[in-house]
């Protein structure tokens, strides 16, 4: 295999495995994971309005593209039971996918943006405590 069709197969993959997370804590852990991060970050009343508003705006990002998602699977199931892939055809499929999340991407950062600024310098170590514990386990599985 060319190096280029396994970049294009992994990122396949990747889209994929995404997706399913997405939707699996979508509905498994939302409202979950919104009170632990609360909690974490002892944030106010005002500051769990604007961390709501997050919640929200991803969830209604994931909702437009739920249809997409699915037509999204079924295409790149077609394409793994093809005798031979259509690298062309993945690319496009990861390049609309790439394209929609640039679409919601501005709203939800702006809604973090508000967060960030009611955000003490005790929240904000605490989110970077949280951050650099991310970035050891990604490493210990790289």
């Amino acid at each position: 295999m060319t190096r280029k069709l396994v970049a294009i197969i992994v990122g396949a993959a990747m889209v994929v495995g995404f997706l399913s997370w997405g939707a699996y804590a979508h509905r498994s852990h939302g409202h979950h994971r919104m009170d632990w991060i609360a909690k974490r970050l002892n944030l106010d009343d005002q500051q769990k309005v604007k961390l709501e508003a997050i919640h929200e705006a991803m969830k209604q990002a994931r909702a437009e593209f739920k249809d997409e998602r699915a037509a999204l699977l079924d295409e790149v199931e077609a394409q793994v039971k093809s005798d031979q892939l259509d690298q062309a055809k993945v690319l496009q499929l990861f390049e609309q996918r790439h394209a929609r999340m640039n679409q919601a991407a501005p709203q939800i950062i702006a809604k973090v943006a508000e967060l960030h600024a009611t955000l003490t310098p005790e929240q904000k170590a605490e989110v970077i405590k949280h951050l650099d514990h991310m970035k050891e386990r990604m490493q210990k599985h790289q």
